[in-house]
């Protein structure tokens, strides 16, 4: 096999419905070329250029820097994709994944992303360890239309690479923990094709215990003489919204800790909107206007008239630590 040309594990997109009224997908209709590599800042205009390297060459990437991709694909013409890439880690081999990454803009037919594709760790924070990643991930998600249903998700191809992600200004990488590439599955549930069906009911962001609707929730705390506790988040690209749901909200003695004394609100501002409502889509922007929210996570604390009585966000120590500051915060109001 051509080392730039990579393999495609089996896809069987469903086109059922008539927003992708086509045949079916074959296994060789998605094909990505991996062109190039390169290192940009992190906060690096929309023009910037890169020096572009040939593919797999060993590329360092230090806090306040990203790893750039450059890729081709030949993708159905009858189909409107995004294309996605990410680090392909193993499990456990950070405590924090704090990797994001950029999609490509809608594609179809054959052509060269637009825009590098980018990957890296939040901001100019060193990463907790060094790490030699020797493989990535591409996958791409369906779209009708812009803005249209992207209920459609499918793994395209695992990639070498050569990137080095170090926590200090310059490494050998000798004491990189070396990642090998996974071999592609035949069919995995979490990247698997995931068949489109608009009576299905969407994948929402909104943690166990949470609402998205903030009326109802000031609502139900004046009546119940409660506070209501109000978490402005990015769900899927920020990172310790992702350490403050995961360590707090999704522990199972938090909501019942704090339930009597709050009412609990999820305002999300993802990237990917299908997580959301149709109402949250057009009400969360409007209330990270209202209440100037300028970073996330930021957690508000309302009483049943909408008044903002105290602020909070990411607190080390878990659950229990947080939900205590919680009640102590209830105790004060």
């Amino acid at each position: 096999m051509n080392k730039h040309l990579l393999g495609l594990t089996a896809v069987a997109l469903l086109a059922s419905s008539s927003l992708f009224a086509a045949p079916k997908a074959k296994n060789e209709d998605f094909k990505v070329k991996l062109t190039g590599v390169a290192v940009l800042p992190v906060d690096a205009s929309d023009d910037s250029v890169a020096k572009v390297l040939p593919p797999q060459t060993r590329i360092v990437v230090t806090p306040g820097n990203l790893a750039v991709f450059y890729l081709e694909y030949s993708f159905p013409t009858n189909l409107k994709s995004r294309m996605y890439l990410a680090p392909n880690f193993d499990d456990g081999v950070l405590d924090e994944n704090p990797f994001g990454t950029s999609p490509s803009g809608l594609i179809s037919g054959n052509g060269k992303v637009p825009k590098v594709v980018l990957v890296g760790a939040g901001g100019n924070e060193p990463y907790e360890k060094e790490l030699l990643l020797k493989s990535v991930r591409i996958s791409g998600e369906l779209e009708a239309e812009e803005g249209g249903p992207r209920n459609n998700s499918f793994f395209i191809c695992d990639a070498a690479v050569d990137v080095l992600f170090a926590n200090k200004s310059a490494s050998d990488g000798k004491s990189a923990v070396v990642l090998p590439p996974k071999p592609a599955p035949a069919f995995d549930p979490k990247l698997g094709v995931v068949p489109f069906d608009k009576n299905a009911k969407p994948k929402s962001s909104t943690p166990a215990g949470f609402t998205d609707n903030l009326d109802e929730a000031l609502a139900k705390a004046k009546a119940e003489g409660k506070l209501v506790y109000v978490c402005f988040s990015g769900s899927d690209w920020c990172h310790w919204c992702k350490k403050l749901e995961r360590e707090v909200f999704a522990q199972p003695e938090f909501v019942p800790s704090v339930e009597k004394d709050y009412v609990l609100v999820f305002i999300d501002s993802p990237r990917k909107k299908g997580v959301l409502s149709d109402r949250a889509k057009t009400e969360n922007p409007k209330l990270v206007k209202k209440y100037g929210i300028r970073g996330f996570p930021t957690a508000l604390i309302l009483d049943g008239d909408g008044k903002k009585v105290d602020e909070t966000g990411y607190r080390d120590g878990g659950a229990k630590p947080y939900a205590e500051h919680l009640q102590s915060i209830r105790r004060k109001h």
